[in-house]
């Protein structure tokens, strides 16, 4: 089984971000019934440059406020940071307004305005990006291998197309979207109720999938530069704003707000819902027949032991525990949205608060890092202390040596959050009338606040 590995402490400030360029596909979200990983908030990808800019999604309103997830270091309109650097990395002009050009070493342009906006173009693998006034994005790759395009709006919704296959998907602002695949055989439709249908256009047939078949967001593409950019007084790229995912709505606030928040945790996925906890009548399997090794009870609670010697019971309001009778791990998810992951194998034990914050324990490596509502957070091993406040500051003291104390920078934070411990509840029941079991909550980042 895998497990969560250790968290590597923060090392320097000045580790260059590395941009990954991957090709976004149209696929669906992979099933939960995976093994326990890790999942990082790293961003790849990038943009095209023909696509039109939805600059009337992005309009600010009388009272300031914005789409969710657009922020004011994502657009152009507010003075941006210099940086200061002394000195100016080799193959990069710098202009009196701190506009610049970099032509790094491997053949990769970028050129980036007073305002923060930007594109770069890296013709060797027949790559470009860019970002707009507006707060929208743009990506292309078009090479030998791959041809994809992808559009993101300022608002969040966004467009994608490999022009190789014919796939495409579209999302609206009602919370809408439409994905087409198989070379046009296969057209699904989101409605703005957030279902969704699938279509096989060859027979007619139809059916309705789950959230977790919907599109994944393409990811959103770095600078080609580190967070000193590229030397005195050289401004400071915006960033690529977040894509919505399919279903979800675009709403505007005030940035900074309770609405503004909570709409946010809603959008990455962060928000406590009626899924992750007891308390509403859960749905139920319309499987007909049932799983071998199952059993059914009159109030849809069932049990189950999978092939591997997991022993699974879960109970009529969705909540769920099992354990493994080879290793003695174990993992549970509570009434209040709480959920506990023991490795007994690796001696990892993780625990995830119903707001989101959470406690993870490395025994074999001594380590431990505790996340706190609030957004402060500690990380700890046998060598080192770091300490994030709940102001977003954090610093970093080596044990071996106390003198050393130095600032932590956000972009600099563990990256990595514990991973779903659903790996042997099957996500849609057992059986005719099994309940389909709640799901873990999502994680917070570190030094992610929680929503109220």
């Amino acid at each position: 089984m895998l497990t969560p590995r250790r968290f590597a402490a923060p090392l320097s400030a000045s580790v260059a971000l590395v941009l990954v360029l991957s090709a976004c596909t149209t696929s669906s979200v992979k099933s939960q019934e995976s093994s326990p990983t890790m999942s990082e908030s790293s961003a790849a990808a990038a943009t095209s440059e023909s696509s039109p800019v939805n600059t009337a999604a992005a309009s600010e309103s009388a009272d300031d406020k914005l789409p969710v997830g657009l922020t004011d270091d994502n657009k152009a309109g507010k003075p941006r940071p210099r940086s200061s650097m002394k000195d100016t990395l080799k193959g990069a002009t710098i202009n009196e307004d701190g506009s610049w050009t970099y032509d790094k070493p491997d053949g990769t342009v970028m050129t980036t305005n007073a305002d923060g906006t930007w594109h770069w173009k890296d013709e060797k693998n027949g790559q470009e990006a860019t970002l707009h006034a507006d707060g929208s994005w743009d990506y292309s790759t078009h090479n030998e291998y791959v041809k994809k395009t992808i559009h993101m709006n300022a608002d969040g919704t966004w467009r994608q197309k490999d022009e190789k296959t014919g796939d495409s998907t579209e999302t609206r602002a009602d919370g809408s979207w439409e994905n087409h695949e198989g070379g046009g055989k296969y057209v699904t439709t989101g409605t703005t109720e957030g279902t969704a249908t699938k279509k096989n256009t060859a027979t007619g047939e139809e059916r309705e999938i789950p959230k977790e078949g919907f599109p994944v967001v393409p990811p959103a593409p770095h600078t080609q530069v580190t967070e000193n950019v590229v030397g005195p007084n050289s401004v400071v790229p915006l960033k690529p704003r977040a894509g919505l995912k399919p279903g979800l709505k675009v709403t505007y606030a005030v940035p900074g707000s309770e609405e503004d928040k909570q709409a946010s945790a809603e959008a990455d996925g962060t928000a406590l819902t009626d899924d992750n906890k007891a308390g509403k009548p859960r749905p139920r399997s319309t499987d007909k027949y049932s799983e071998s090794n199952a059993t059914i009870n009159e109030d849809g609670s069932w049990t189950h032991t999978t092939v591997g010697g997991v022993e699974v019971k879960v109970n009529a309001d969705g909540t769920w525990e099992w354990k493994s009778t080879k290793d003695g791990s174990s993992a549970a998810l509570h009434a209040d949205g709480s959920w506990d992951f023991d490795d007994v194998k690796y001696q990892q034990k993780i625990h995830v608060n119903a707001d989101g914050s959470w406690t993870w324990e490395d025994q074999r490596n001594q380590s431990v890092t505790v996340t706190h509502a609030d957004g402060s957070w500690r990380y700890e091993d046998d060598r080192s202390l770091d300490t994030g406040l709940a102001d977003g500051t954090a610093h970093h003291v080596d044990k071996q040596h106390s003198n050393f104390n130095r600032e932590i920078k956000k972009e600099h934070f563990p990256a990595k959050v514990p991973g779903f411990p659903t790996s042997y509840v099957s996500k849609n029941g057992v059986g005719p009338n099994s309940v389909v079991p709640l799901k873990p909550r999502t994680p917070l980042k570190v030094g992610q606040k929680a929503v109220s």
